[in-house]
């Protein structure tokens, strides 16, 4: 047995050495001088003319688009610190590396396979990189352009990282069917997300699997991401359980949170099970932990519903009655100043369409000024659009104003009102915008 751990890891270091000896490729040089803007905004935009993409730099004090433009292939999420920005391609198995300062993509190295999830480290020198199809996580070092680190995690579609950048959470599809690593293990990855440590695995190249399930037959919570406890060992589990096909012997398994401590990853603490409506996103704030998601198409209860839930975070009591949310699948949730949480989710159900041609969308705005009893509104927008997916939210400092991508189109709301801003002239993003990040203060 641990003759086949030293050769799986011998394998993995050469692939990691391999892959990183592929190097990086880096633009062309005749980049056009930076805009001089004070406050940028990047919009990724996927194939505005022929089947070609563009990150878009917004002037974030005017709210008009700059001349300058930055060539991608289909981009779509995009994360940025530390003075770099790294840029998800949905097209092509490689993720660009801008430097907001010079305004130009350094590198672009290539990567096992396409990405499905990137997060960047704090000081913007790592961007870590999910890779579904050939479940592997890499590392990117942003100086250079090398992939230095291949982590294997079977199945990998999202991750998490922890507040400092030295512990990454990875999670996969439908953890209750993965396989074990062999067939002396069949079920070490059975309701399971992985722990990677961010500054051992350039050397183990391992992930520790965090199994939730503690028989042989997986009870189906179906971890699907995290909420850290402003602690690099501490974190909330959001298992979305039957909202995402997970069951136990047949029988639904009601979706949770759960707290997890890792500080031992060999003998990680399990908290007890929280039931929650549905649970695919959350966010923690003043001693609250909001949570989102959808319920299951065949649910008893509210089939198809979503729903918010307040969570005490020191207790994991419930902190009050769940509020209806749009449904759809809900991937983020973004804190405003106005103590706003704007909650954007995909493949939702729009309203009926009405006399002005408009219908409710998959944007939900939860007021969280009295943090236990949040309302709600869900905006309405032009029933013309292609669809009503929210991809992005940006609230940009120092202003009233959030940057909403919805349904391919960048929409400038008022955090006062709680809608489309109506003194902002609209910009026509010609093609279709997926992410937004501002990278100045």
């Amino acid at each position: 047995m641990n003759g086949k751990k030293s050769v799986l890891s011998i394998l993995m270091i050469g692939l990691a050495v391999l892959l990183a000896g592929c190097g990086s490729s880096a633009p062309p040089s005749n980049t056009p001088p930076p805009t001089g803007l004070k406050k940028r905004v990047l919009v990724s935009n996927q194939q505005p003319v022929a089947s070609t993409g563009v990150v878009n730099i917004v002037d974030a004090q005017k709210d008009v688009l700059a001349a300058k433009a930055i060539s991608a292939s289909a981009p779509t999420k995009i994360v940025t610190a530390g003075g770099q920005t790294a840029i998800l391609d949905s097209n092509v198995a490689q993720v660009s590396i801008f430097d907001n300062t010079q305004e130009t993509v350094t590198f672009a190295p290539q990567l096992a396979d396409i990405a499905t999830d990137i997060v960047i480290t704090p000081d913007g020198k790592t961007v870590w990189v999910a890779e579904r199809n050939n479940g592997f996580v890499q590392a990117v070092d942003t100086a250079t352009g090398i992939v230095t680190v291949s982590v294997p995690v079977p199945s990998v579609r999202r991750l998490v990282l922890s507040p400092n950048g030295s512990q990454l959470l990875a999670f996969s599809d439908n953890p209750q069917g993965l396989p074990g690593p062999n067939p002396q293990n069949p079920d070490a990855f059975k309701d399971a997300f992985f722990l990677i440590d961010t500054a051992t695995a350039i050397t183990t190249h391992q992930a520790t699997p965090v199994r939730l399930s503690t028989g042989s037959v997986a009870t189906g919570d179906q971890p699907f991401s995290a909420v850290f406890n402003n602690s690099e060992t501490q974190a909330f589990i959001l298992n979305c359980g039957s909202g995402c096909g997970g069951s136990n012997a047949g029988t639904p398994t009601q979706p949770s949170v759960q707290f997890v401590d890792f500080t031992n990853p060999a003998a990680p603490a399990l908290g007890a099970r929280t039931a929650v409506p549905a649970a695919t996103t959350g966010l923690l704030n003043n001693g609250n932990l909001y949570i989102a998601g959808t319920t299951s198409p065949r649910a008893a209860v509210s089939p198809a519903t979503g729903f918010l839930q307040v969570v005490s975070a020191a207790s994991l009591t419930l902190a009050g009655p769940p509020v209806q949310i749009t449904d759809g699948l809900h991937t983020f949730m973004v804190l405003t100043p106005t103590n706003r949480l704007y909650i954007g989710s995909q493949q939702c159900t729009p309203g009926p369409v009405q006399a002005d041609n408009t219908r409710a969308g998959c944007l939900t705005i939860a007021n969280i000024t009295s943090p236990t009893a949040p309302t709600v509104t869900v905006p309405v927008e032009s029933s013309f659009r292609q669809d009503f997916d929210v991809t992005a939210v940006q609230p940009i400092s120092g202003r009233n104003v959030a940057y909403v991508v919805q349904g391919g189109e960048l929409d400038f709301f008022d955090l006062s009102t709680d809608a489309v801003s109506t003194t902002i002239t609209p910009i026509d993003i010609v093609g279709k915008a997926v992410g937004v990040v501002q990278i100045d203060p």
